[in-house]
């Protein structure tokens, strides 16, 4: 989460309340936490090394991910290239054709002899009959057709090693989700053996290292930056922050020339999903976000949860959700079909409708890992 690879981007307004999470005050020592987590020891133990393998392979997943996607795009817009030039050489074919037997009709000589003289029609355009009587037009066209030769065979070669990497991207693909799949559910796993207060201390913690790291980070303006916690006030975590990943993978490739505009957080299929606040719920279903929720929030914040692998019980459309209140579980429903199951997250200031921001600031300041 903390490699050279991601970026944080974080928003000067985000400042003064990474201040007041890191304050003294509140302020968890790591002898707290081991001391509080004392009674669960051996669960607490593995969950920490099962956290740690948990975090590197959510990682390299959403990596893999990217690159596969940004592989995609590349692939396409090499194709497209490929067609085009195949009919410029195409149109340049023609043109020298026709140019050919136009030379045959006002020279008399046989256009079979003068074809057959050579050993390829390459050859009879290269030699010296048709260059004696070629035009600059002629050559400027026997130029451009060996320059689109070239720039073809350059793009086939370019298109096949994409096409290659997409193979090995997907086939990587599949292994990096086994291996999230397997070690999320160890995590969750060891998490639920360990003692009330010591996920507790371990979650503030976890919540003040990471508001250290973001107020440390490089601040940037405009949505990526995200908002300040005042626009999301009481701010609660869509999942329990525990067994749950994520890294700023705003502004990463998706299918269809889209970029990312959320946070995709990674646990174990089924976890509990938490309404961020007070407000109204609306429910969708579609092909790219499959199970969805829509929370519009008394304090005027929109959020989004997509691919959830289902409503939580008696849940509808215009129902009033409270603050914390169960909403749904994660999933891999709708174009996250059988990918790693994760909620993606978003944060919209101004209402549903309006542009969102990056939700990872917000995560981080509301310690939700």
């Amino acid at each position: 989460m903390r490699s050279r690879a991601m970026r944080l981007l974080i928003p000067i307004l985000l400042v003064a309340v990474v201040v007041a999470i890191s304050s003294p005050a509140l302020s968890v020592t790591q002898g707290q936490v081991d001391a509080a987590c004392a009674d669960s020891k051996e669960a607490y133990t593995q969950y920490k090394e099962d956290n740690a393998r948990y975090e590197a392979a959510t990682e390299r997943y959403q990596l893999t991910i990217s690159e596969l996607e940004q592989t995609v795009l590349t692939g396409n817009y090499l194709r497209t290239r490929v067609e085009e030039k195949t009919g410029e050489l195409t149109d340049i074919h023609a043109r020298i054709q026709e140019r050919a037997v136009e030379m045959y009709i006002s020279s008399g000589t046989s256009l079979t002899d003068m074809l057959f003289a050579s050993t390829s029609v390459g050859d009879f355009l290269a030699g010296r009959q048709f260059i004696e009587t070629a035009t600059e037009r002629d050559v400027a066209s026997l130029d451009n057709l060996q320059a689109l030769r070239n720039d073809l065979t350059g793009l086939r070669e370019q298109l096949k090693a994409e096409e290659q990497r997409l193979a090995e991207l997907r086939n990587e693909q599949e292994i990096v989700k086994d291996d999230l799949e397997e070690v999320a559910q160890r995590t969750y796993s060891a998490w639920e053996k360990m003692s009330a207060r010591c996920k507790e201390l371990y979650n503030k913690r976890q919540a003040e290292l990471a508001a250290a790291a973001a107020a440390a980070a490089i601040r940037r303006g405009g949505s990526a930056g995200g908002v300040g916690a005042a626009v999301t006030p009481n701010f609660f975590c869509p999942m329990d922050p525990g067994p749950t990943h994520f890294i700023n993978d705003w502004g990463f490739p998706r299918s269809g020339g889209r970029t990312h505009k959320g946070t995709d957080m990674f646990a174990a299929y089924g976890q509990k999903v938490y309404a961020a606040g007070d407000g109204v719920v609306f429910l969708t279903n579609s092909n790219l976000g499959g199970r969805s929720v829509w929370l519009s929030a008394e304090h005027g914040v929109a959020y989004y949860y997509a691919h959830l692998s289902g409503w939580a019980p008696g849940l509808n459309t215009g129902d009033i959700v409270s603050r914390g209140e169960l909403i749904g579980y994660n999933g891999d429903s709708g174009n996250a079909r059988g990918g790693s199951p994760h909620v993606h997250v978003q944060i919209h200031p101004g209402g549903r409708g309006a542009a969102p921001v990056n939700p990872y600031p917000t995560l981080i300041a509301f310690g939700c890992r």
